[in-house]
């Protein structure tokens, strides 16, 4: 699904949840009774209210053409009132003709009812008028550093001030949640606020423009990013003109960063809701190798055979209570039909939903015992398995929906309510497997800085972890990764042109992003600690070597994720090579353009399945890696869907 609108708001307002679904069920038009758990259904669209104390998730569901557009509004409580958070998205699949996505139609009542903010400056409900004695406190807002949200400024129109007022209230409609309006309220305001600005950066003319967070007056270095919109557009087209602004909105909050105390609960909300995790550990810390690294207690031997025949037996333990065994059914009088004994049937459609409850349960037991065993053994030094263990959640959770299936008996509940609560089961399971892989990643990064200061005080052999004990870098999104890369990673070469398929991952699979933020972040590392070690002649090899055999304590992943040429079907196919085409500077090659058959898997199969491709001249001469493409995967002989890069399109 694709990601359309993300509003991320602090509230630290009393009964958060209640005013939250109040103005939900009215938007979605669902009589609320209160209970902790309300699904609803007209025709295909489908409405859920879901909440405990402290959290809750609101969600409707909507046909559109042939495909849905969900929109989600999840809140917790925060460890302090002022941390409380709601999260809103929209997110599903648009036909072509579809309209394009605004802000929810719920949003502007409920920042009516309270003083919600984007951690730094207010979020409002309506258009905010700012006068000659309020432009400190815009000033204020435009310049401060933890804003998230963008801010756009209306002037004041003299032909038609009627304009700037409407303009301002659909604005401010459009997206709630996302961006705050102001309405300057004369010319002296504007004159005032112009005077803070600068020329740059200046408003006027019964125009409008958009700031962005980061305001620096007189130390822009691209003061048009701060993008304007002319009166004249705006008095001839009206409402009309401010498409463009909406849309570039709406479309910048899809990318913003989410804070890291919400990012780590909103995946645990569902948990909670479901009752499989314990409210107060809603916002707990993940476990780290040495909390989890605690011995378990002893199991109970079996009871061994006497090693002397002729000596007595000791006596046998105790058998566990079983429970017994139902009573054989009476015997059918004559002249009794088989049918006399359906009313005794009636309970069983009662009863389909504890036969799915009860495997789920049962595997989640497993998976947790499984998963922590793992974990405790890499802890301590052995062979770790957590990899394997997770990536067979998903052959489990298949395991578990056929279960269910073959049973047959729950057809008789409907396919569609069965459907939901198997969709909602798979959203569940499908965010604790990337929790699951993020505490992975952690718990190694943790053993690796250990065995760094084990060397520095003792053994040689291991090497030293940078990162520190605080552990890896955690991403929201592949751009992040990339940005973060272009600054620290100085062996690499990371071209703008990467910067159109990397956005597109992020906005069309935004759930799936966050597993392969970290695959990412780690090739990237391993190839600047080769391409480092190559140029300083302290390697030898290629990549793919590295990857098996690495200098100890270096930055590398596991050679399964690289291959370093691709196959002859696609090599041989002038379709397929032109598309592993991408540019490098002349000294490489005269031609500016080369093959770039190298790639680094962040998702072996699938769909989609990026793939990093790169050019290795660690051992050349400008002793760099160049990133070529970095995006969903490349057409081959299996697909001819894979995108179309910005290399093939280019002369």
């Amino acid at each position: 699904m694709t990601l359309f609108y993300q509003a991320v708001l602090r509230d630290g307002g009393q009964r958060l949840g209640p005013r939250l679904r109040r103005c939900f069920a009215a938007w979605a038009r669902v009589e609320d009774d209160g209970s902790p758990l309300l699904e609803h259904s007209r025709g295909r669209t489908r409405a859920t209210l879901a909440d405990t104390e402290v959290c809750g998730r609101y969600a409707l569901d909507v046909p559109t053409g042939a495909g849905r557009l969900r929109t989600t509004a999840t809140w917790a409580a925060g460890r302090r009132p002022e941390r409380s958070w709601v999260l809103v998205t929209v997110e599903g699949d648009l036909s072509p003709t579809a309209e394009p996505v605004r802000a929810p139609g719920f949003m502007p009542a409920y920042l009516a009812t309270g003083r919600a903010t984007d951690g730094a400056v207010p979020v409002e409900a309506g258009a905010h008028l700012v006068g000659p004695e309020e432009v400190k406190d815009l000033t204020l807002r435009l310049a401060n550093r933890n804003r998230a949200v963008p801010l756009i400024v209306l002037t004041v129109d003299r032909t038609d001030p009627a304009v700037a007022a409407a303009c301002a209230d659909h604005l401010a409609e459009a997206l709630a949640g996302v961006a705050s309006v102001a309405r300057l309220y004369d010319t002296k305001t504007q004159e005032d606020l112009n005077a803070w600005l600068g020329p740059d950066l200046s408003v006027f003319g019964g125009g409008l423009r958009t700031y962005l967070p980061g305001v620096r007056p007189g130390e822009e270095s691209y003061a048009m990013r701060h993008q304007p919109r002319g009166g004249n557009a705006i008095r001839q087209h009206g409402t009309a003109a401010l498409d463009v602004v909406v849309t570039g909105v709406v479309e910048l909050s899809a990318h913003r960063q989410v804070p890291t105390d919400v990012r780590q609960a909103e995946p645990r909300v569902a948990r909670v809701l479901s009752g499989v995790l314990d409210p107060a550990d809603l916002h707990a810390a993940p476990p780290s190798p040495a909390a989890i690294a605690v011995p378990r207690p002893p199991k109970i031997p079996k009871q061994a055979a006497p090693k002397d025949p002729g000596s007595d037996p000791e006596p046998p333990a105790p058998e566990p209570v079983e429970a017994a065994a139902p009573a054989p059914d009476p015997p059918v009088p004559d002249g009794a039909s088989a049918n006399d004994d359906a009313p005794a049937n009636d309970d069983a459609p009662a009863n389909d939903g504890g036969l799915a409850a009860a495997i789920a349960a049962r595997l989640a037991d497993h998976l947790d015992d499984a998963v922590l065993e793992a974990l405790v053994d890499m802890a301590r030094g052995g062979d770790s398995e957590t990899t394997a263990l997770i990536k067979t959640m998903s052959a489990h959770l298949q395991a578990l929906t056929r279960a269910v299936e073959t049973t047959g008996l729950l057809g008789r509940h409907g396919s569609g309510d069965e459907l939901e609560r198997l969709r909602r089961e798979y959203d569940r399971l499908e965010m604790d497997y990337v929790e699951l892989q993020e505490h992975e990643r952690k718990a190694q990064d943790r053993i690796r800085w250990l065995e760094g200061r084990l060397a520095e005080h003792a053994d040689p052999v291991y090497g030293v972890q940078d990162d520190g004990p605080e552990g890896p870098w955690d991403a929201e999104c592949l751009m992040d990764v990339v940005q973060r890369a272009r600054k620290r990673l100085h062996r690499l070469d990371l071209p703008d042109t990467l910067d159109t398929e990397v956005s597109r991952l992020d906005v069309t699979y935004p759930r799936q992003r966050r597993r392969w933020t970290a695959r990412a972040w780690d090739a990237l590392r391993a190839l600047d600690a080769y391409a480092a070690a190559r140029a300083e002649d302290r390697f030898t090899g290629g990549f793919y070597d590295w990857c098996s055999r690495p200098l100890p304590g270096e930055p590398h992943i596991i050679p399964t994720m690289v291959s370093m040429k691709e196959s002859d079907s696609v090599s041989g196919n002038p379709k397929f090579y032109r598309a592993r085409v991408f540019r490098v500077p002349t000294e490489l090659d005269p031609s500016g353009r080369v093959y770039m058959p190298a790639h680094i898997k962040l998702q072996p199969i699938g769909s989609p399945a990026p793939r990093l491709h790169f050019l290795d001249d660690a051992g050349g001469a400008t002793g760099k890696v160049w990133i070529g493409y970095l995006g969903d995967h490349l057409p081959n002989t299996r697909t001819n869907l894979g995108p179309t890069p910005l290399s093939e399109a280019l002369p």
